[in-house]
């Protein structure tokens, strides 16, 4: 049996001011509710499957709230203005495309909803309804918002998020009480001037619209918060966006920017500022008096260097750079006692500051894809729980071990360095990086990286280089084939018979075996065998293995199918047995 709630007011027995049928699968609107229609003020059937209101419904003339989202509705009836104590009306995600043109006789509506609805024009009848302080149109097929908006001069929200709107009418300058508007996923290429008669903005969201350009006039916004201009073809901020001193939040992520308003830090109570995916050049050195920013988000730009007023940010907990050109960090950052998370992966970074082991609160440090040899030894005093070295890396935290750099120092290795360049730097046919003559030119002036050297020497001539191709995957009958011929191969080569078996069962159709020949270089060998050199006259000859970090050499000679030497045992057929050197 569904569970609903009853709420009875307390003005006797037989009277309810609200009634909660949410969730309780109803196909239509329970009649038992009509008994209340002198006292119902609440009514919520929210997410149930309700087709339709039937005429009955409005005899509930004391309504003030009626939520009836996630249902199957697909039109209001005309009926609807006999609500005139209607404050709150919810329809979100249901099928209706529109409301009549009576609602406007719902002279108290102060709040509609009716997002994710195909409603292709703002209704004409909502237009008149002067006391709308909270309009949602989000995620409808509204092309075009008439210039009567303007006469909903009480708008304190207003969301037209995910439509096809192309332009905003200057009227939108007459909601002098707007406080949060957002048209962020339509098409427009340019906002209105009188914009800037919004003096009580405090939100503004225009992300993922095709705007190039940003009137100067946003200046004037002085009480704005929250700004994101993210997903969109802007070139240029105006100067003047540095006067709005109440903003929080700035998003100018995936656009087309080569630089900041020189100005930026007059934003003193900026928290968060989001530059991912431009082309910034720069970074102003007056973003160090945003010293109440928790967060700095610069990947994927042309930055070259940071600024050293970095480290005023005294508040910053995130710090993202990656997909840079930076070719140092400064060492300043180590002032920032409260960073938490630093990421400048694929980046030319040759080495870092020693001075980061003071942040106390580090706890994510990702340095992938540089130029690192080593890092400082005082980094085995960070107590951060992921520290990142490698693409390929297969925990958050690998053991590192003490060295001496050619300086003399105490550094900081293990197997993942040096570090190889980003994947983003395609080699040509040379071996040379994708940069460009600039960057280019650079990298001839800065000093070689000293690559370690394998001490592993193989007595083998290089081969003709052969075409590569493709094997089909094994089915498991012919996995049986390829072990048959491997334990036949293999007693051929230690001179024994091979062991008799059943019969190897036919190859599947698709199966290609290699012709016999006399010669030894064309042997029969299979797929799981081909690993770089054979088994056989022309086995591989291991003259020595040299331990870099150790002045002993230890000698490894070739008999009998086995290399042997104090401590490992290497069986050319069975695999690697005993102590790894």
């Amino acid at each position: 049996m569904k569970l609903f709630n009853i709420f009875l007011c307390q003005c006797g027995v037989g009277r309810t001011d609200s009634i909660d049928r949410s969730n309780s699968s109803l196909l239509a609107v329970p009649s038992d509710i009509y008994r209340y229609s002198r006292s119902l003020e609440e009514l919520i059937l929210k997410n149930n499957q309700i087709k339709d209101l039937p005429k009955p419904f409005f005899n509930l003339k004391r309504l003030k709230r009626l939520i009836l989202k996630d249902n199957d509705l697909c039109y209001v009836p005309n009926d609807i203005g006999n609500l005139t104590h209607l404050n709150e009306l919810d329809l979100n995600n249901n099928g209706i495309q529109g409301l009549p043109e009576n609602i406007k006789f719902c002279k108290n509506l102060q709040v509609v909803d009716l997002g994710n609805n195909p409603v292709d024009a703002v209704p004409k009848g909502l237009l008149q309804v002067k006391c709308l302080t909270s309009l949602a149109l989000n995620d409808t097929n509204i092309v075009e918002l008439p210039a009567s908006i303007g006469n909903l001069n009480k708008l304190v929200q207003l969301d037209l998020r995910e439509n096809m709107l192309e332009s905003i009418p200057q009227t939108i300058g007459s909601l002098t009480r707007l406080e949060f508007l957002d048209l962020g996923g339509n098409h427009l290429e340019s906002l209105p001037q009188n914009i800037i008669h919004l003096a009580n903005l405090e939100e503004l969201w225009l992300d993922c619209n095709s705007l190039k350009r940003i009137p100067s006039e946003i200046g004037e916004l002085r009480k704005l918060e929250i700004l994101d201009l993210s997903d969109n073809q802007v070139e240029h901020i105006p100067e003047e966006i540095c006067n709005c001193v109440s903003m929080t939040h700035l998003t100018l992520t995936q656009n087309y920017l080569q630089s900041l308003p020189a100005n930026i830090g007059n934003m003193k109570k900026l928290e968060i500022l989001k530059m991912t995916h431009n082309r910034l050049a720069e970074l102003p050195a007056s973003v160090g008096n945003c010293t109440a920013m928790t967060e700095l988000h610069l990947g994927e730009n042309d930055l070259q260097e940071l600024p050293d007023t970095v480290g005023s940010l005294t508040n910053l907990i995130f710090l993202t750079a990656d997909k840079n050109r930076l070719g140092a960090l400064p060492a300043s950052i180590a002032e920032c006692s409260q960073l938490s998370i630093l990421t400048v992966r694929e980046n030319l970074i040759p080495s870092l500051p020693p001075e980061f082991s003071r942040l106390s609160s580090l706890t994510v440090l990702d340095v992938a894809c540089n130029r690192l040899d080593y890092l400082p030894g005082s980094y085995r005093d960070l107590n951060v729980r992921a520290m990142w070295l490698s693409d390929n890396q297969s925990k958050p935290l690998v053991d590192l071990q003490q060295d001496t750099s050619p300086d003399g120092e105490m550094v900081l290795v293990n197997y993942l360095f040096p570090q190889a360049p980003p994947d983003n730097e395609e080699l040509d046919g040379f071996g040379h990086t994708g940069m460009t003559s600039e960057s280019e030119s650079e990298a001839e002036s800065s000093p070689p990286v000293n690559y370690r050297e394998s001490k592993i020497f193989f007595d083998v001539a290089p081969k003709e280089s052969q075409p590569l191709f493709r094997h089909p995957t094994p089915t498991p009958k012919q996995l049986k084939v390829l072990k048959a011929q491997r334990t036949s191969y293999l007693a051929q080569e230690n001179g024994a018979t091979a062991i008799p078996s059943r019969p190897a069962p036919k190859p599947p159709i698709g199966y290609e075996e290699e012709e016999e020949s006399d010669d030894p270089e064309d042997a029969p060998t299979s797929p799981l065998l081909q690993n770089g050199f054979r088994m056989g006259a022309d086995r591989p000859q291991v003259t020595s293995y040299s331990n870099p970090l150790s002045s002993a050499d230890v000698s490894i000679s070739l008999s009998g199918g086995q290399i042997k030497s104090n401590e490992l045992v290497m069986d050319m057929n069975r695999g690697v047995t005993g102590t790894a050197l």
